[in-house]
């Protein structure tokens, strides 16, 4: 059954679009998922907390779940800190996604939930079939989207 964890506010990053927009996601994309993840912001924001969850347990929409957890329990360590949740509250649709981190602020008790990108489940995890099953093409799709959370501009 997932865990509560408290936050203070939901923030999105400076670098969203930036990073967004390398996987497809332009400003004009992104603001049309605005309705849906105006949404999620505003239950997060109204609840003062997220609830994650591990893979396997059931879940809701709005739920986050750690991303360096793989489905057989292997770790990413490329993804230590990063979240994600479906921006969609449809079952059927598991894209597009947002990864979030929690940051600490200064003189503030709980952290923040920042979202810190947009973009796929095969842009996260690989595409299903033998792609998803290949560790070096694995290692790379994690280390990009590493190298665009860390230093957006050093990417290419």
């Amino acid at each position: 059954m997932g865990r509560r964890e408290k936050i203070s506010s939901v923030e999105t990053s400076a670098l969203f679009h930036v990073i967004s927009a390398e996987y497809g996601f332009t400003t004009d994309v992104v603001l049309s998922y605005f309705q849906d993840i105006d949404d999620l912001i505003q239950m997060w924001e109204r609840d003062k907390c997220v609830w994650v969850y591990s893979q396997g347990e059931k879940h809701q929409h709005g739920w986050i779940k750690q991303s360096h957890i793989k489905g057989n329990g292997a770790l990413v360590p490329f993804y230590i800190g990063l979240h994600h949740t479906r921006v969609l509250d449809d079952e059927r649709e598991t894209d597009p996604l947002l990864v979030l981190s929690f940051e600490q602020r200064e003189g503030v008790a709980e952290p923040a939930l920042v979202i810190l990108t947009m973009l796929d489940h095969a842009d996260m995890f690989g595409e299903t079939g033998s792609a998803k099953h290949n560790e070096q093409q694995m290692r790379l799709i994690h280390q990009r989207l590493d190298a665009l959370l860390r230093h957006p501009s050093r990417s290419q």
